[in-house]
């Protein structure tokens, strides 16, 4: 009864806090004081904060910019929202980001028409980016997209946050399919593939293949992901693909190259030998207990060295376990 209580008070706390931002605009300056307890740096203003969900605080946010019919400036939002959406999004580029919105704020910054229409140009531009992938069956190298990356190098720095932006992975995967019209010879070099996944003990990556049945292969199943997904493999996946190749290439400066170790990737192990398979147990059992994948530190070195070892780096273990983000 106590806690329903405490929830109930909560939510009209917060129910005042929204009735005060809407009420007041951007409010004083010298007001400050008198809204000092509610930030996010003292316990109440944290619990208070954390009672908006992201989209709770940047429709606010909106409600702002289409009363003004531009992005705000900070110092035109209500102070208790502006400590907020930056205790959420870490600046103010970021929540107007979130939140659709130009970030060229202010009076001389872009109208929200404008603003919905560039949002509008993005979206369309990762929309590209995804029916590539999906119909290439892989990740698109930035060269296959110039005016893309042109497009959009003033929204995003790298091409890996294109990508992710865009869900790519996902839809390259979208397209998998198992062809049934198999004859003999590709059901042999499937076979070849197979032996030398077995060899590695992991899928292999399409540079690892003898250039005849690596041409072969791709030519029969449009990709190297749907001729590993044949034999029931998921390729290797770089965990920050083109995490440093800029969207905008200087002169002289050579192409994104794509790299060729399994480095910083993730894969699946095909066999774990005993003392592999019991390590992955025991950190099974330590995310239970914690609620979440052990950090490194939290591990027994002689385990922690095992794994990565064994798995080709921590991050690798925690994902042989389902944790694909790993953790540190």
């Amino acid at each position: 009864m106590k806690e329903n209580r405490s929830d109930g008070q909560l939510a009209l706390r917060k129910a005042r806090i929204i009735s005060i931002i809407r009420a007041e605009g951007a409010g004083r300056e010298e007001d400050k004081a008198q809204y000092a307890p509610y930030f996010p740096d003292t316990p109440e203003g944290a619990e208070l904060c954390a009672a908006f969900s992201d989209e709770e605080l940047l429709e606010l946010l909106r409600e702002t910019a289409r009363r003004l019919g531009r992005s705000p400036a900070q110092g035109e939002v209500h102070q208790l929202l502006r400590e907020y959406l930056r205790s959420r999004f870490r600046n103010w580029p970021g929540a107007l980001r979130a939140a659709g919105l130009s970030r060229s704020a202010g009076r001389g910054g872009q109208t929200c028409q404008q603003s919905v229409q560039k949002e509008l140009e993005v979206r369309q531009l990762l929309a590209q980016v995804r029916e590539r992938a999906k119909a290439l069956g892989r990740i698109p190298h930035p060269s296959e997209l110039p005016e893309v990356c042109q497009s959009l190098k003033k929204r995003y720095r790298t091409w890996g946050e294109v990508l992710s932006a865009a869900g790519a992975e996902e839809a390259a995967a979208a397209g998998l399919r198992k062809l049934e019209d198999l004859d003999q010879e590709d059901r042999q070099r499937l076979d070849a593939l197979q032996a030398i996944a077995q060899a590695l003990n992991r899928a292999p990556m399409s540079r690892e293949v003898e250039e005849g049945l690596r041409i072969a292969l791709l030519q029969r199943f449009g990709s190297w992901r749907n001729a590993l997904y044949q034999i029931d493999l998921e390729p290797v996946r770089r965990i920050s693909p083109f995490v440093n190749a800029p969207l905008h290439r200087e002169a002289g400066r050579s192409r994104a190259a794509h790299r060729g170790d399994v480095y910083d990737c993730h894969y699946k192990l095909l066999r774990l030998d005993q003392k592999t398979a019991a390590n992955l147990e025991l950190i099974r059992h330590m995310a239970q207990q914690l609620g979440r994948p052990p950090r490194r530190r939290e591990v027994p070195p002689e385990i922690r060295l095992q794994l990565r070892a064994a798995c080709g780096s921590w991050s690798n273990a925690l994902f042989q376990l389902g944790f694909r983000d790993g953790a540190s």
